[in-house]
């Protein structure tokens, strides 16, 4: 009987100690489904963002598309505008400045052009910098062709670069007709 009881014993022992490989694969087998199920809802999410990703990057391209064609119609405008622009400055009644307000009543009326070049050598964005290298007109009151341009000279002398490029008789009466437009 004894030798039974061993038996059982021996077989209750060895019950035990499977149940507890068993218990301990179990719980691996449960951690490892539980790892497995996380990769796969990385895995989703990550299928999900990579598929959003594509998405906007086709917007995105879409987009690019849209922008770089307007970008090219709104250059078409701008040259155009530009070339209306150069049209219209060209076609433009040149601007008569004057230079002093004195006149004694043997003068005559001259119209000088100085000249600047240097402006647009040392910042070309200035806004005159192309009208000063071009040559801007000046009345100038005086009796004689040199005397305008001494007054000229005169007034722009402090200033390097300045040169008097030509006077020219005026053949009307320009002041006058300034002052009266209905005459």
């Amino acid at each position: 009987m004894m030798l039974n009881f061993i038996i059982v014993l021996a077989i209750i022992a060895i019950g035990a100690w499977l149940s507890n490989i068993l218990l301990v694969v179990e719980s691996r087998v449960s951690q490892t489904r539980n790892r497995v199920r996380g990769a796969r809802g990385t895995v989703d999410k990550l299928d999900h963002a990579i598929k959003r990703l594509h998405r906007d990057e086709e917007k995105l391209h879409e987009e690019i598309e849209v922008l770089t064609r307007e970008t090219v119609e709104l250059r078409k405008d701008q040259t155009e505008v530009q070339n209306r622009l150069a049209a219209a400055q060209s076609r433009r009644r040149p601007q008569i400045l004057i230079l002093s307000d004195r006149r004694n009543p043997n003068d005559k009326e001259w119209l000088v052009t100085v000249a600047n070049p240097q402006i647009g050598e040392i910042d070309a964005a200035h806004p005159l910098a192309s009208e000063w290298a071009r040559g801007r007109e000046y009345l100038v009151w005086a009796e004689t062709e040199r005397d305008a341009t001494e007054r000229a000279n005169r007034r722009f002398s402090a200033k390097p670069g300045y040169q008097v490029k030509s006077v020219a008789a005026v053949k009307t009466d320009l002041y006058s007709s300034a002052q009266n437009p209905t005459a």
